[in-house]
């Protein structure tokens, strides 16, 4: 009985990788070895069961990697590899295309299915469709990422703490959108020009070319994207502590009222050089 080497074993991966079963790589490798085996030989020489031999050189046939030599016995040759795997390259190919073209086919069926669905529940009537409650911290900063990375003209600001996300995801919030030259405006509270943990990452943002000005308090934590999107994290009325429950709001007149006040506030702001 052959015994797998290590290396055999890599082989026989990729080659099945390429589509082959494992009984038609052991017996294609077999066949490489010698000039040609008879079908007993080559279940002996790879492990193959002689149950399967034949049905396994036969498949190799059809697949181009093996053929029959004619003679006073019934012998097997393989393919040369160039020739052999070029051939099965090409049959993976039309086989991964022809999946392509039926899921093409099942992703337009169900669409034509699924969108009177989605159409019907859209025509209902919703009178707080442009409000979203988050109240996990990860939905919030994954939506101020979506929301961050969607922006095409403007980004304002507010911020205080407490942070959401990590400083690195923060980091990434703001160096995205000033990459593809959206305009970025941020108000800061003066205390963060003492605070240890933010001030470097102030620094970085003014580099990347965020325009920056402080103020002594802001009244609420507010990212405003393109003048149509708002992201608020208020604080609990009662004992004052930040929340992490934020509205997403995307309702213009909203909006419109929330840019008004982030620009009398920038208005009243102190640009600081935090770079030199």
């Amino acid at each position: 009985m052959h015994e797998e080497s290590q290396n055999d074993s890599a082989l026989l991966d990729q080659l099945t990788a390429l589509g082959l079963s494992r009984y038609e790589a052991a017996a294609y490798v077999g066949l490489l070895g010698r000039y040609s085996f008879s079908a007993a030989e080559l279940a002996t020489h790879t492990g193959v069961p002689r149950q399967r031999i034949y049905d396994v050189l036969e498949s190799l046939a059809a697949k181009g990697l093996a053929h029959e030599r004619m003679g006073p016995r019934r012998t097997f040759l393989a393919s040369p590899p160039q020739q052999a795997l070029a051939t099965l390259q090409e049959a993976r190919r039309t086989a991964v295309e022809r999946e392509l073209s039926e899921a093409q086919e099942l992703t337009n069926t169900l669409i034509h299915q699924l969108q009177p669905l989605y159409d019907a529940g859209s025509d209902e009537d919703n009178p707080l469709h442009f409000i979203d409650v988050l109240a996990d911290p990860r939905q919030i900063g994954a939506r101020a990422s979506a929301l961050a990375h969607a922006a095409e003209h403007e980004i304002l600001v507010c911020f205080k703490r407490p942070l959401v996300s990590t400083l690195e995801e923060n980091l990434d919030e703001v160096r995205q959108p000033l990459q593809r030259n959206v305009r970025y405006r941020a108000l800061y509270e003066q205390s963060l020009l003492e605070d240890a943990e933010l001030r470097p990452l102030l620094q970085e943002f003014q580099q990347l070319g965020q325009q920056q000005r402080f103020v002594a308090t802001l009244p609420i934590k507010m990212n405003i994207y393109d003048g149509h999107a708002a992201l608020m994290s208020l604080q609990n009325p009662v004992t004052g502590r930040p929340s992490i429950t934020a509205l997403c709001l995307t309702h213009p007149s909203l909006t419109q009222v929330l840019t008004k006040a982030f620009e009398a506030y920038w208005g009243e702001g102190q640009p600081i050089n935090l770079i030199d």
